[in-house]
């Protein structure tokens, strides 16, 4: 692994002291030639050579790191003590720490409450605060280094992002207002890899429950979540039995010579089609 002119660039900007990645590009490096996908690439590779140590969201320059600039200025190199460097930063090796890391780090699905989403992630995850495709996507390109220029569909740009070579872990929030585009999108985009880690955000409990397709999409993934339950997959009944008092009702209204009967049966049958219960019968 090699180190080019854009790598020291970004490790010349951090110190001693632990600072957010996030300030360091938009002081030095937003608008001079090195797009934020590229920045974090690079300060990656910074990581796993021992040069930076990235911990709780924030970056500091190791004692390799500072050698490293020494040498390079002609400066006297300092002596390493591998084994106070270690018991100094246990996790220099392990990447970002972030709620993950502790509890069941084998899971990197995660469901949330949506005001305490931010407060899970770091800076190694990407944050989309509304879960439109556009947003998204976009985002995606972003990290993968894409051109969006000649993209104009959400379709051209997902099959961009498919043969891209990238992962990263994603944040969205109000999770509950996926489309089933989206979902289809972050489906595949998981299958292949390229989504390492998804964790979702959700508000609305109720409209996130309705959502068929989205508790399909967090069971298929085996979401970890300690705010509700997932429902079980089950045959509703209410549905059925509504249908029994509706020909029951009929039934007996034109059996006793009720008047209006025959308007009373379309009335009924007009509430039934209209009805979201109607949705639910066809699905079972």
């Amino acid at each position: 692994m090699t180190l080019d002119e854009k790598a020291l660039m970004i490790l010349k900007s951090f110190g001693e002291e632990y600072i957010n990645p996030h300030d360091v590009y938009r002081e030095c490096f937003d608008g001079n030639g090195i797009s934020r996908a590229t920045f974090y690439r690079r300060l990656e590779q910074l990581k796993q050579l021992g040069l930076v140590e990235w911990k709780v969201g924030k970056v500091r320059i190791t004692r390799k790191g500072r050698n490293l600039l020494y040498a390079l200025n002609g400066a006297d190199i300092e002596p390493i003590d591998e084994r106070a460097e270690t018991e100094a930063s246990p996790n220099s090796d392990s990447g970002p720490l972030n709620e993950k890391n502790s509890g069941n780090p084998s899971n990197p699905f995660r469901i949330y409450e949506s005001e305490e989403l931010k407060k899970k992630i770091d800076d190694a995850f990407v944050y989309v605060d509304y879960p439109t495709a556009s947003y998204i996507l976009k985002a995606l390109l972003i990290v993968a280094g894409v051109d969006e220029k000649g993209l104009k569909t959400n379709i051209e740009k997902f099959r961009a992002l498919k043969s891209a070579d990238f992962r990263v872990k994603l944040a969205v929030n109000h999770f509950e207002n996926s489309s089933k585009q989206v979902l289809v999108f972050l489906h595949e985009l998981m299958k292949l890899g390229k989504i390492s880690a998804l964790y979702c955000g959700v508000k609305n409990e109720r409209k996130a429950l309705k959502n068929k397709k989205l508790v399909e999409f967090w069971q298929d993934w085996n979401f970890e979540n300690e705010r509700f339950k997932l429902p079980k997959e089950s045959v509703t009944l209410f549905p059925i039995f509504l249908i029994g008092v509706m020909g029951v009702v009929l039934v007996v209204s034109f059996r006793s010579g009720y008047e209006h009967a025959s308007i009373l049966s379309i009335l009924i049958m007009l509430y039934f089609f209209r009805s979201m219960l109607f949705k639910e019968i066809r699905e079972l």
